[in-house]
């Protein structure tokens, strides 16, 4: 593949879609000849063998004036969140090509949606103190993942934090501050350690009937690395998926050596930027205060819930990136290290080479993992970088 262009991602900025203005993630480029994006309702049947309506863009086709390097743009509403993929070649990537992505992701998402009644996951849910459930390699391998980061951050993430999430209903119309007693009674049903995995049959069982999985913390990460692999398995080197903010670059940005990443500041209905990254071939994922949230007369309670107290997580850390070869993997770290906190947190990504981490706090101090050092540029003035002591 050839072809070279010079992009600046930036994270939050206004993505038209269906007709509507929608805050969400795009990207600005410095191409000519640029065909205006149209919606267009696309009736697609994915492996499930259940037909659904994925609502995404025509392509948006674009040519940079310098390099030559063909784009071809295609956004969706899918996953709960509107979804950007462009592909970079020396010429216009098919339709089908797209066609297949977004089936691939609502295939996934009728795998992983606890949501979704027929969902291989609100299966294993339903036969929660029953019976083992037998599900496909996908989602065996992504429960099996799960665990593995419930190993890792000490329960911290905790995959069977479902009956919480519920009770909270942070990001719905339900929102509210719940019961003590029912936190309490939800925080008992919290224990990854009880989730039985079978590999032989390749089954997976939850002991306690009241139990209830709940992969959104990994989910978006996972489905991520799948379009990657499809991808390149189509012969594309560059390209960038960019899932609701789960943004996953494919090889190395045309023309250069590394694609920009704008990291949002981390504020309520903001599209400002407060720095830019330069990465290659990475995964960048930012969990924050700002996501989703409510308020309860003057206090915010934000999304990200402590699986011991039962209460949203209430540090002085506003977000965290998390920057990894893969996607999953920094999806379910940067829940963990916000739940850590900036001490624990920054020591974790500072021991692990594949893992660089920035911090920003309330204060508006950034701080960094090491390896970020030479790749950050700072964008507004509202924040300043400060050494860990």
């Amino acid at each position: 593949m050839k072809g070279y262009k010079i992009i600046a991602l930036f994270l939050a900025m206004s993505l038209m879609m269906a007709g509507c203005q929608t805050t969400a993630q795009t990207e600005t480029t410095t191409e000519t000849e640029t065909q205006e994006t149209t919606s267009a309702g696309v009736e697609a049947t994915g492996e499930t063998g259940t037909a659904n309506a994925i609502v995404h863009s025509e392509s948006k086709v674009t040519t940079d004036a310098n390099t030559q390097t063909v784009i071809t743009t295609q956004n969706s509403f899918q996953l709960d969140t509107y979804i950007t993929i462009s592909i970079y070649d020396e010429t216009q990537a098919p339709d089908d090509v797209f066609e297949e992505i977004f089936q691939r992701i609502d295939y996934y998402e009728n795998m992983i949606s606890k949501t979704i009644e027929s969902s291989e996951l609100a299966q294993v849910n339903a036969m929660a103190g029953i019976e083992p459930v037998a599900v496909s390699d996908d989602l065996y391998g992504l429960i099996e993942k799960g665990i593995y980061y419930g190993d890792v951050s000490n329960g911290k993430f905790d995959i069977t934090i479902g009956p919480l999430v519920d009770l909270w209903g942070i990001g719905t119309d339900h929102a509210a501050v719940p019961d003590p007693a029912d936190i309490e009674a939800a925080i008992q049903l919290i224990d990854y350690k009880k989730v039985e995995l079978d590999a032989q049959a390749h089954t997976v069982y939850l002991t306690d009937p009241n139990m209830e999985i709940d992969l959104g913390g990994i989910a978006k990460g996972y489905i991520a690395d799948q379009i990657k692999s499809f991808i390149l398995s189509l012969g594309y080197d560059s390209a960038i998926i960019n899932l609701g903010g789960n943004v996953l670059t494919v090889g190395t940005k045309p023309g250069a050596t590394t694609w920009s990443i704008g990291i949002r500041e981390p504020v309520a209905d903001s599209t400002d930027l407060s720095c830019v990254l330069s990465l290659e071939d990475d995964s960048v994922v930012s969990s924050g205060v700002y996501e989703r949230f409510f308020y309860d007369g003057d206090t915010r309670y934000h999304h990200i819930l402590n699986p011991a107290t039962g209460y949203p997580e209430q540090n002085d850390m506003l977000s965290v990136s998390i920057i990894t070869p893969s996607s999953v993997d920094g999806d379910a770290l940067s829940t963990t290290l916000f739940l850590m906190g900036l001490e624990d947190g920054y020591a974790y990504a500072q021991a692990d080479p594949d893992i660089e981490a920035l911090f920003i706090m309330s204060d508006g101090s950034i701080y960094m993992t090491s390896g970020l050092d030479s790749k950050f540029l700072l964008m507004n003035n509202n924040y300043h970088v400060e050494e860990m002591p």
